[in-house]
């Protein structure tokens, strides 16, 4: 047995400090290595990507589970939702001004 083979732990792993151990996939996840920008996100819930590029976010957002990225895309609901009603109470109100007016010539 050579002086290299003494110095080495009978078990690797135990010298291995699980400080310093990683894999692929926490490296991926912590510094959000194939997360998609938020502009791509907002172009895949309006249906405007196509091919490798929409099947990629579905994967990402559905089998990989990114936490970031779904809780950018309830985000991106939660502003389209507030920008439509917005939208439709601002119908609502021109609407009911309208309805007053045509009423009110009707009358005189």
């Amino acid at each position: 047995m050579s002086q290299d083979e003494r110095d080495l732990p009978a078990d690797p792993d135990a010298a291995i400090d699980p400080h310093l151990t990683f894999t692929v996939a926490t490296v991926w996840r912590e510094e959000r290595i194939s997360c998609p920008h938020p502009d791509v996100l907002q172009s895949y819930r309006q249906g405007g990507l196509d091919g490798g590029a929409a099947e990629f976010v579905k994967f990402h957002l559905e089998e990989s589970q990114c936490p970031y990225c779904n809780a950018v895309m309830a985000d991106l609901e939660a502003r389209d939702s507030d920008a439509k009603s917005a939208e439709l109470e601002d119908l609502r109100d021109r609407l009911l001004r309208s309805t007053v007016t045509a009423l009110r010539q009707t009358r005189a």
